[in-house]
């Protein structure tokens, strides 16, 4: 029996706790050697728990061991999972936090699965924006007052965000929101916002780095 999940918060959690039955071993300090566990992530707390929903809970006729699994199921408007009694149940793919994919997260940004280039108390990536351009109507004296802009273009820009790890918080890269990121270390926020905008704007990545550099993640594994 298929039935269909909205992702009310509540759903979100009992479909969370009834899909990951996992035994805790420990945590493990993140570094570039750290393997994340594959799979769906229906939530932030997924990722940050290491805890997705795995291939075996995925109803799919994919190819489980193709390379591009996961970027397949994403494509789809919803994933069919397995809950805990073998009962099948549907979730929409545009609500999802993100996926693990032969160990690299990819999360859902403005409709798009980007991946994370960088790991850490502040995450970097490059995702994509949608970007609406409208024309204004030369006709709108003869139109409804609704009808000043024509449809106009639609177009996809590459556009570079961070992503707190511990908040979920997701924010344009730029040196006003690197601030915003900083402030979990007031030491670190002050002595950045001292800068000028020239060396704040030029220095973003040393302080995301240094961020990063004194606040470690303890990602848990399980057995």
């Amino acid at each position: 029996m298929r039935q269909t999940i909205f992702f009310t918060i509540i759903a979100i959690l009992i479909g969370a706790h009834n899909l990951s039955a996992q035994n805790f071993s420990h945590k493990e300090i993140y570094d570039q050697d750290f393997v994340f566990t594959d799979g769906l992530y229906l939530t932030k707390e997924d990722f940050k728990n290491n805890s997705p929903i795995e291939k075996s809970q995925i109803s799919s006729e994919l190819d489980h061991n193709d390379l591009i699994y996961f970027e397949q199921l994403t494509k789809n408007k919803t994933i069919a999972l397995y809950d805990k009694l073998g009962n099948e149940i549907e979730i929409d793919v545009s609500k999802l936090f993100g996926y693990c994919s032969d160990g690299e997260i990819y999360i859902n940004c403005n409709g798009f699965f980007s991946k994370l280039g960088i790991i850490g108390g502040i995450c970097h990536f490059v995702g994509t924006k949608t970007i609406y351009r409208y024309s204004p109507n030369p006709y709108m004296g003869f139109r409804p007052i609704g009808s000043y802009w024509n449809s106009g273009t639609t177009t996809h820009e590459p556009q570079q965000y961070i992503y707190n790890f511990e908040s979920g918080l997701m924010l344009e890269y730029n040196s006003e929101n690197m601030k915003t990121m900083l402030m979990g270390d007031p030491a670190l926020h002050d002595e950045y916002a001292a800068l000028s905008k020239k060396k704040r704007n030029s220095q973003m990545f040393y302080y995301l780095r240094l961020y990063n550099e004194k606040h470690p993640l303890y990602i848990p594994v399980y057995e």
